[in-house]
């Protein structure tokens, strides 16, 4: 799949094992990556030269990329405008997102301004080291043919059609998304499906 991967550049070097680590795992599921950035600047940051010539440029090969791809995913640890500014880019053309943090985070992170997102493109995870691999193997697999649509004919007693009768007329939600929020929560809540996916290859 063609992928957006990226991460903050603050804290580089003590991240750049993670972020190689991801890179690395990418390409080596021969997976195309939008923008290569790690591949052609990890040694210029790695040297400590963080001067950057023509940030429009860069913006706009990044805006470019994330048009490009199919799934985008973004290492958090160390958030900032760049990688927010980044996710709201993805989610706003309905690229599915991974958003990663490494290890806990602070006591404020449920208060963190991404949690009130309400996107469906949307996926948070906190990792370690030994499952970062199946977290993105399983969001890979999640993915995979999602801009295939497919219709499906749904037969609902009156009961069920009365609901959804009610809270598009209260609530000016479609009766379309209120059916793949609820199946979207029972794919995220189920664990043996999760497990499933992480074992795809």
């Amino acid at each position: 799949m063609k992928i957006y991967f990226t991460a903050s550049t603050a804290e580089f070097n003590k991240y750049k094992k993670t972020y190689f680590a991801i890179r690395d795992y990418l390409v080596q599921e021969n997976h195309t990556l939008t923008r290569d950035w790690l591949k052609h600047t990890g040694e210029r940051i790695k040297e400590g030269d963080l001067n950057v010539s023509d940030i429009k440029k860069i913006y706009n090969k990044c805006v470019l990329a994330i048009n490009q791809a199919q799934l985008v995913i973004i290492e958090d640890t160390v958030s900032n405008f760049s990688t927010g500014h980044q996710i709201t880019l993805a989610l706003q053309k309905q690229k599915p997102t991974l958003v990663l943090w490494q290890g806990k985070k602070h006591r404020y992170f449920n208060q963190m301004f991404i949690h009130g997102i309400d996107s469906e493109h949307l996926e948070i995870a906190q990792y370690k080291p030994t499952n970062l691999e199946t977290i993105i193997n399983t969001f890979i697999n999640k993915y995979q043919d999602y801009n295939n649509k497919t219709r499906f004919n749904l037969v609902l007693n009156q009961y069920e059609r009365n609901y959804l009768d009610w809270v598009q007329f209260n609530r000016a939600t479609s009766r379309t998304k209120i059916i793949k929020n609820a199946l979207k929560e029972k794919i995220d809540e189920d664990d043996e499906y999760k497990n499933y996916l992480s074992r795809i290859n």
